[in-house]
């Protein structure tokens, strides 16, 4: 059971990849409590999540539409913030009140005298909802709350990197040198993904929370890049919603990558998107790196624990001698219970065949040559009726 699912997390990531805009991994630990100092070290702002049981409960609950989703029990039932400041050499408590974040926010700054704070973003959630951007004032009282649809243009957000649950839309805050404004810099959006992205800054006021660009000239240059990408974003969408409505055929490169995508895909028309397995290529026996692909294709025939498993290959004819080769060890009624699909041509299907019928697999054969329309109900779920 352990083993199939972690096939079905790997179809997923498999399927992820093959979306139009990378989505990278989210690692999200559990919320602790996390202290922010000002700059001069003589304030400081003190967050504390909503006490969750763990990142499963929460996970769990938040599909089951609950208000607290991983709520424990006996823990605080709110996320709550401190602003503290030296006074005659000790922390005094500016205020201490609970703030809008579901569970925790993700980053804070304060100001040096500790009449002015912000938090930024929900944790699990950088980017989404209405706590991008939330000013307190010198009581602790919510000056303005803002989300990212308040200070950008949609099509910008759009462009932005996305990842599983976040939007990488900032850099870290700052005050000015004034204190009278927070500069927030905020990624320009490019193709790809840029690890040390490029940044216009955002100010926002602090007395009223007014958000505007600190260069109208910056700004507008990262608003025509911002277009550009966005524009790029759309021509791939289409391009990506032609594919899947398409015809599938063997792919146009014979690579690893493709026929992992191609034996994906190919499975998903044929039965749906509720079965997942194990996808192994085997490489071309010149290459340096083929003896472990021959292992991975040994270990999905000959142990049943592994489940259902997606075979293809750089090279037919020598998938077929290798599939007998290790077929003539297999026990019989070894495999059965599992199913095995081969993407072969139909001159290489029958010799399958008869090397693992005795295994008492289930053997799906998925011709390259023959193509694969797409299931109206993946058509429905994904782009409506």
């Amino acid at each position: 059971m352990l083993l199939r699912s972690i096939a079905t997390v790997l179809g997923a990531m498999v399927w992820l990849s093959a979306t139009v805009e990378p989505s990278c991994a989210d690692s999200w630990e559990l919320p602790e409590v996390m202290t922010y100092p000002s700059a001069n070290g003589r304030a400081r702002m003190i967050v504390t999540p909503r006490d969750l049981d763990s990142q499963l409960a929460y996970f769990e609950d938040m599909v089951d539409g609950k208000a607290t989703p991983g709520q424990r029990e006996d823990g605080s039932k709110a996320a709550r913030a401190r602003v503290e400041r030296v006074q005659d050499g000790r922390w005094r408590v500016v205020w201490d009140r609970p703030i809008p974040n579901g569970v925790a926010s993700v980053d804070a700054i304060v100001r040096d005298d500790g009449r002015y704070a912000a938090t930024f973003d929900d944790w699990h959630g950088t980017g989404y909802g209405p706590n991008a951007i939330v000013l307190y004032g010198p009581d602790g009282k919510v000056v303005r709350r803002l989300s990212l649809g308040d200070v950008l243009p949609a099509f910008y957000v759009d462009a932005l990197p996305h990842s599983v649950s976040s939007i990488d839309w900032r850099g870290v805050p700052r005050f000015s040198d004034n204190g009278s404004r927070i500069m927030l810099p905020i990624v320009i959006p490019e193709h790809g993904y840029v690890r040390d992205a490029r940044t216009v800054d955002l100010t926002i006021r602090v007395s009223d929370g007014a958000a505007s660009f600190a260069d109208a000239w910056d700004w507008g240059r990262a608003r025509t890049a911002g277009c550009r990408v966005y524009r790029a974003k759309l021509a791939a969408e289409a391009e990506h919603k032609a594919a899947f409505l398409a015809p599938l055929r063997r792919p146009t490169i014979n690579d690893e990558r493709s026929w992992h995508d191609y034996l994906n895909e190919a499975r998903a028309r044929r039965f749906g998107d509720g079965r997942s397995s194990w996808t192994t290529v085997l490489r071309k026996p010149d290459a340096p790196d083929y003896a472990v692909s021959e292992g991975w294709v040994r270990e999905r025939l000959t142990d049943p624990t592994m489940g259902d498993a997606a075979f293809a290959t750089l090279s037919e004819e020598h998938l077929v001698a290798v599939v007998r080769r290790i077929a003539a060890s297999v026990p019989a009624w070894r495999m059965r219970g599992t199913t095995l699909y081969f993407a072969v041509s139909a001159d290489r299907w029958s010799a399958i065949e008869a090397a693992l019928r005795h295994t008492s697999a289930t053997l799906v054969q998925f011709d390259p040559d023959v193509s694969i329309a797409q299931r109206r109900d993946r058509i429905a779920s994904r782009y409506g009726a």
